[in-house]
This record gives structure tokens, sequence and C-alpha cells, in this order.
């Protein structure tokens, strides 16, 4: 009886072991330093995910009638909104933007420019990504749609963030 006791803490304390070690594993990003974006993740065994739907922007002007160009802003803007609703949810849960390591980006046309702004996207994504503050840089796609559910918005993004 007393053997039994003794083996089975034995056998927690291991498990307990373990477990720490695969919870501080981290999450491989791979890729040329250059890149704003990494090529590949590995995800180690065991690791907690936190998966998004897609967002789109808050209203910059509340105030301003639905149609106006203002109310959302550019691509750039809405990017920063997203981003920024991003980071309060993440926080809400325990994580931080340097805890995503995927992202999937639909833009469609501006329609002042009729052109996909994809430098705008990328100058709001680094701000947040591969930055002094926050050194990683997920995976990444970035897709041209034609249409989100409202014409005024020209971005929406999904990510998938590991708990470290």
């Amino acid at each position: 009886m007393q053997k039994d006791k003794v083996f089975n803490l034995f056998l927690s304390v291991i498990l307990l072991i373990l477990t720490k070690e695969i919870s501080a594993q981290k999450v491989e990003l791979i890729g040329p330093e250059s890149s704003i974006i990494s090529n590949a993740a590995i995800i180690p065994e065991g690791k907690k995910l936190y998966f998004s739907s897609g967002l789109t922007a808050s209203a910059l002007n509340a105030s301003l009638p639905e149609g106006d160009y203002a109310k959302y802003g550019d691509t750039k803007a809405q990017a920063l909104s997203i981003l920024e609703k991003f980071k309060t949810s993440l926080a809400e849960k325990g994580l931080k933007m340097a805890d995503v390591f995927s992202m999937r980006v639909y833009l469609t046309p501006d329609v002042k420019t009729g052109a996909y702004d994809f430098d705008g996207w990328n100058a709001a994504y680094k701000q947040y990504f591969g930055t002094t503050e926050n050194p990683n840089k997920p995976v990444r796609a970035t897709l041209g749609v034609s249409a989100l559910v409202n014409r005024f918005k020209f971005i929406e993004i999904e990510i998938v963030a590991a708990y470290p």
C-alpha cells in the first residue's frame, strides 16, 4: 500500500515536470530576417491556441453617416483600428501581440482609388510586428477580395495566437 502511494506521488511529479516542459516550449517562427513575415511556424505539441474570427475596423468617427468615407478611414487607419482591437482582446485572455503566430488578411479595393492598398496594410502591420518591442513576425496570407460586407471597410483580419 505504501509503495503504491510513493509510486503515484513519483508519477505525479514526473507528469507535472513534463507538462511544464511542454508548456514552456515556444512557437518557432521560420523565415529570413529581411522579410516582414515568417515562412512557417512550428507549434509545440500541447500548446493551447487562441483563434479569432475576422475583425473589421470600428468607426473612426461614429457621428458620420454610413457611406461617408471618413467614417472608417483608409486601409491603414482601418488596419490600425483592427490591430488595436486584437491587442485589447488578447490582453483580456492573458495574451500579447507577440503571441500571434498566424494571420489571414482580406483586402478590398479602396472606393476612392479603386486599388488594393497593400502598402497601407503593411505600414500598419509594421507598427505591431517585427518591432523592437515585438520582434515576432507571424506567418501571413494577404488576399485581395472583391468585397466585404460593408463596402467602406477595406480590410478584415483573422489571427491565431499561442498561449505562452
